[in-house]
């Protein structure tokens, strides 16, 4: 008996991710993860605590990117 499948399923899409943990981010970012918890820390990137896990909403990474620097 053959079964016949009238809809054939598409490959699945890569997922990209809401939020990663602070190690992907500061990769992400080109900075060590010490320079990201000082960011974190000031309040400049924001962060989310579940559990044990600190997430870091990648939203949070691509908007403290658009900020213009301010000269010091």
């Amino acid at each position: 008996m053959f079964v016949i499948n009238p809809k054939p399923e598409a490959p699945e899409q890569p997922v990209e991710p809401l939020a990663v943990n602070s190690r992907v981010a500061a990769k992400m970012l080109g900075i060590s993860e010490r320079t990201l918890f000082k960011l974190t820390k000031e309040g400049k990137i924001h962060h989310k605590k579940i559990g044990w896990r600190t997430l870091i909403p990648v939203a949070s990474l691509k908007a403290f990117l658009e900020i213009p620097a301010t000269e010091e």
